[in-house]
């Protein structure tokens, strides 16, 4: 088989281009992804003429370390660079390893076998046979009547059950976890066992993924126990012994069965550095399946769940199409940081421990900075955007990270309130342990439409098929438009083991979320109502929305999914806004003089932190905000803050503006109680003349707070045309 040879196979633009191809196989001459990448990197030194394309042909490539792609990998958009099957044949790329040697039988119809790696530090968590995950043993055994443990109390690093259910076995275990859901049950966590009491009935955990208090009625099970190894299909794995056990269906005998443990949690990684500006472009995956990674525990936000098969990070212009991803830890796919105009589009993902499509910037946390992923400058100011997600069918997802689905669009930094967002179409989400589709903090500019997505909330409450929770009043606006929504389950599981439906809807505006256009969505079977706009919303429009009890069917049921072809023709970058909001410590734009005071607080249940200035009525002070004006035109002026009882009646707020200055006197009692943006009026701003916002505290009545200010040109939405286009 020629390792190089030349093609005209690749199609850009309507016009058939030469390729030189690079081909891969089990049986050489190139058997390894590694080995064509330098070849790759070869062509791309020398400076690329025609489209390169990795051909990989049939057979399953167990991979000893992830594809690990840079800036030097990248194609143009001219020439890109296609790593694909070849046609016809099935490519698996995976992160596990298969079990080999002689199993032997043991007592009570437990099998083992030797696993030598193991002594060099291999662990392993997911175990599948036959392409099914197996269960690790695990107590309760999952098909018994009440699958659960549940808590009498508990803290952040403790549960209590009742004392005679305890074993003290499972404080001897050296690796054994349980998977409980928290405070607020929105969410699970994994949490390594450190200790247990029999006698009081406590269960220590280590420190990581301490993300909710434990309360009385969260449930759990245990697993990673070898005593509990006592039904057909669980699985133990005996560090010290170096062995693999297993209890096989009565009369199997495991040696005529296929075992793989992962060994990587990611397969691919394209990754570009976000502080010195470069990224990875034009690389397309084509026609590939991806299996078998495993998931890490410690993650530092139970809503964010950092494993993936693919990851782009600082990655534009590439593509993942017709992919098959099953039996995967985490995501199937991952854009971090500075990743735009990527395409997502017609994959199938199926039992993956997190769900299909991630989107993240550098910090995890609610609103605050903490739980920050990726440190640096550059990395707090960006996200992903401009991407297409569609045509991608993603079912059975949420095995092991209940805060998860189809696409998970997470906080994004507030400078980019105002940016587009993603385009999310044609996809068909079901049976999912949270939401189809969430975006988080700050999320505008995101157009949602012609999809279909049921059976959510599986094993969660307070959430939806479409689940929006913006935390900003002031974002780029949103459109959820022509989606087929039902089965909303809303699941809390209760202590008689029946569990009940509660707090899922099929279209769920949270979080103050605004600026958002609900139309022609046909919705029914929901818990927690068709469409739940919560808090202070505004400028929403909710029209030509169909609900019902049972089953309905909508006119463009065609469209909907995978195969359906219709848009509503909203432009993403028409989504965009012009302005920005400008925190106190920018110190670019904003100085304060007088006896102003830094203070933080906490709100919502303490699930984030904020930082403000104060300054009391006896004292004096000032701070000026400059608005950085760069089109012409009227902008609605807000201020972010936190109100309270104990604030001034009367702040002085001047606005200096094109039209001269405009001075007000605000009731910081009033207003948004989680610190949100209030508006207090719209004026004109031009380019080069005065534009700046002065706050003080001259004859206040009470604590001035100084927080952000935003600014917002005021234009008409992006039109959305009556009637479905084709």
């Amino acid at each position: 088989m020629k390792v190089l040879t030349i093609a005209t196979a690749v199609l850009l633009g309507g016009v058939t281009m030469p390729a030189a191809e690079i081909h891969v196989a089990v049986d050489g001459p190139l058997t390894t992804l590694q080995a064509a990448q330098k070849i790759v990197r070869q062509q791309i030194a020398k400076g690329l003429r025609e489209p390169v394309e990795v051909i990989i042909h049939a057979g399953t490539y167990y991979l000893d370390a992830p594809l690990a792609l840079t800036p030097a990998d990248s194609g143009t958009a001219a020439c890109p660079v296609t790593w694909r099957a070849a046609a016809g044949e099935k490519v698996v790329l995976s992160g596990g390893t298969r079990i080999a040697g002689q199993w032997r039988r043991g007592e009570k119809g437990i099998w083992s076998v030797a696993v030598p790696a193991v002594k060099n530090g291999w662990n392993f968590r997911l175990l599948f046979v036959n392409e099914k995950w197996a269960v690790r043993a695990r107590y309760p055994n999952a098909d018994a009547p009440n699958p659960f443990l549940y808590a009498t109390g508990g803290d952040l690093d403790h549960v209590v059950i009742e004392p005679a259910l305890v074993k003290a076995s499972w404080g001897r275990e050296r690796d054994a976890q349980i998977n409980i859901v928290p405070q607020w049950r929105f969410f699970n966590q994994w949490n390594t066992v450190t200790g247990v009491n029999p006698a009081t009935g406590r269960i220590d955990f280590a420190e990581s993924e301490r993300h909710g208090k434990i309360i009385p009625g969260n449930w759990f099970w245990i697993e990673g126990v070898k005593e509990e190894l006592d039904q057909a299909g669980e699985w133990y794995l005996d560090r010290e012994e170096s062995r693999l056990y297993y209890m096989p269906a009565a009369g199997v005998d495991p040696n005529t069965l296929t075992f793989v443990a992962p060994r990587l949690n990611v397969l691919v990684e394209a990754k570009g550095d976000v502080e010195q500006g470069t990224h990875v472009e034009h690389v397309n995956f084509r026609g590939l399946e991806f299996r078998h990674t495993g998931f890490t525990l410690g993650h530092i936000e139970a809503r964010v769940h950092t494993d993936a098969a693919v990851r782009l990070e600082n990655a534009n212009h590439c593509r993942i199409e017709n992919c098959h991803v099953e039996n995967v830890g985490g995501y199937a796919f991952w854009l971090h940081l500075d990743s735009q105009h990527n395409v997502i589009d017609h994959n199938t993902v199926l039992h993956a421990g997190g769900g299909g499509v991630l989107m993240t910037g550098a910090r995890l946390s609610y609103m605050d900075e903490s739980k920050l992923f990726t440190p640096g400058k550059a990395a707090a100011t960006v996200f992903p955007i401009l991407n297409r997600v569609t045509r991608n069918t993603v079912k059975h997802c949420g095995k092991l990270r209940y805060y998860g689905g189809g696409v998970h669009l997470d906080s994004r930094p507030l400078n980019m309130a105002l940016s587009p967002g993603n385009y999310i179409a044609h996809n068909h989400f079901a049976d999912l342990s949270r939401n189809g589709i969430f975006a988080f903090r700050n999320q505008g500019g995101n157009v949602v439409e012609y999809n279909l997505i049921h059976d959510t909330m599986q094993t969660t409450i307070d959430g939806a098929c479409i689940h929006f929770a913006t935390m900003n009043l002031l974002t780029a606006p949103n459109y959820i438009l022509n989606n087929w929504l039902y089965d909303a389950w809303g699941y809390e599981q209760k202590p008689d083991g029946k569990p009940i439906r509660r707090l899922g809807s099929g279209i769920f505006l949270d979080w103050d979320t605004s600026n958002t256009t609900v139309r022609d969505n046909w919705i029914y079977n929901t818990v927690g109502g068709a469409i739940k706009p919560i808090w202070d919303n505004r400028n929403l429009v909710l029209k030509d929305n169909r609900e019902s009890d049972v089953r309905i069917v909508p006119p463009f049921a065609e469209e909907v999914g995978p195969a359906g072809k219709a848009t509503n023709g909203i432009d993403l970058e028409a989504t965009r806004m012009t302005g920005g909001v400008i925190h106190y410590t920018d110190s670019a734009l904003v100085e304060w003089t007088g006896d102003w005071e830094k203070q933080s607080g906490s709100s919502f249940n303490n699930l984030f932190e904020f930082k403000f200035l104060k300054i009391a009525k006896e004292k004096r002070g000032k701070i000026r905000y400059r608005l950085p004006i760069t089109e012409d035109g009227h902008y609605e002026i807000a201020l972010l803050y936190r109100s309270g009882k104990d604030r001034a009646t009367n702040a002085e707020v001047v606005i200096q503006h094109a039209g001269g200055e405009k001075k007000i006197r605000w009731n910081m009692q009033q207003g948004n109680k989680r610190g949100f943006g209030v508006a207090i009026g719209t004026f004109p701003f031009q380019k080069g003349q005065p534009a700046q916002v002065i706050i003080s505290n001259a004859d206040a009545d009470g604590i001035v707070v100084a927080d952000s200010v935003a600014f917002v040109k005021v234009v008409r939405a992006a039109a959305v045309p009556p009637s479905v286009s084709k």
